[in-house]
């Protein structure tokens, strides 16, 4: 009797076990559920008729002609940025190249140690042509009084042509955070005209 008692349970406890498992299980699901669906969330910007997705937990800033959105979000050691430029398509053999080479001019002036590592002609982004190039720079803090160690950031731009007229979808974030941070760009470019 007591043995039929033990052999019993063993085998509740077992069940038992397996069904922890099993609610374990959903639970990680329903958890990796709810991150996928806020991840993907977005906002949309109307800018001169234009209206730009861009993830929600981004921070719209105040920008100047000839960008038209930039959003913001701290992680890690710098700010990742996300910018849209519209500019004018130069009347060129290779319209794409020349906005390339006076985008890497602008900021090489004004970014410390700033380098093209990468272009890609005839490219496909976020299912449309483009022209993808790869940057980096330093980034350091100009403020004397703290100490602060200079931040390698890495970027890309996606130079998209839509009539006669240039789209730059940039982003810039620390090398370390570059990975994450990219998962945000793929709604800003399909949200751009055609």
């Amino acid at each position: 009797m007591i043995a039929e008692l033990k052999l019993q349970a063993r085998r509740r406890d077992r069940l038992v076990d397996w069904l922890v498992v099993a609610l374990v299980l959903v639970a990680l699901l329903l958890g990796w559920g709810v991150k996928s669906a806020a991840e993907g969330r977005t906002t949309v910007a109307e800018v001169e008729g234009l209206s730009i997705r861009y993830p929600a937990g981004w921070l719209k800033t105040e920008v100047e002609p000839p960008v038209l959105l930039q959003v913001e979000e701290w992680l890690g050691p710098a700010r990742s940025v996300i910018t849209v430029q519209r500019r004018p398509l130069p009347a060129v053999d290779n319209p794409l190249a020349a906005v390339e080479q006076a985008l890497t001019l602008e900021r090489a002036r004004g970014r410390m140690a700033y380098r093209t590592l990468e272009t890609e002609e005839n490219a496909t982004v976020a299912g449309r042509a483009a022209q993808p190039v790869a940057f980096a720079y330093v980034e350091t803090d100009p403020n004397p009084y703290l100490q602060t160690m200079p931040v390698v950031m890495y970027g890309e731009d996606y130079l998209l042509q839509v009539g006669d007229q240039v789209y730059i979808v940039t982003l810039t974030a620390a090398e370390a955070y570059y990975d994450r941070a990219r998962r945000a760009l793929d709604p800003v470019v399909r949200s751009l005209p055609r």
